[in-house]
């Protein structure tokens, strides 16, 4: 059982491949020896998580950036379809809107969801990775 306060996986979702770049640096200098996959096509990573997550039982916690402006699917979208995998899958995941959007509508729905542990505007940095895994460390205690 590893320690769930201390994410080992991260999740990048965004069709911007230079965004990606700057989100795994960023999630590398928080912790160089961390799992990451990158996704520029939400579908894909819907059918990899369904396909990963769903046989494993709560030894793993994944934290998972999400953009919202996608041409394919929104995040808004791809959270739907999230919402769909059931609990046991949910429980596996603290996921975090990473957007360019200035939109309060977009800050104010993500505050919302049940689903969304917090917003951040790009670029992604070091120190929100921190801010992450710091509020996941206090909402475990």
């Amino acid at each position: 059982m590893c320690d769930m306060s201390d994410p080992q996986y991260f999740i990048v979702v965004d069709d911007n491949r230079t965004n990606n770049l700057i989100c795994e640096f960023a999630i590398r200098k928080y912790k160089k020896e961390v799992n990451i996959d990158v996704f520029t096509e939400p579908e894909l990573a819907l059918q990899n998580i369904r396909k990963a997550y769903s046989p494993r039982e709560m030894d793993v916690l994944t934290v998972l950036f999400l953009d919202i402006n996608m041409p394919s699917m929104t995040g808004w979208e791809f959270l739907d379809e999230f919402r769909n995998f059931g609990e046991k899958i949910h429980k596996q995941f603290v996921i975090y809107i990473l957007t360019s959007s200035v939109d309060e509508r977009d800050k104010e729905k993500a505050q919302s969801d049940p689903l969304v542990a917090g917003f951040f505007s790009k670029p992604l940095t070091a120190s929100n990775v921190q801010q992450a895994v710091d509020k996941i460390q206090n909402s475990l205690n």
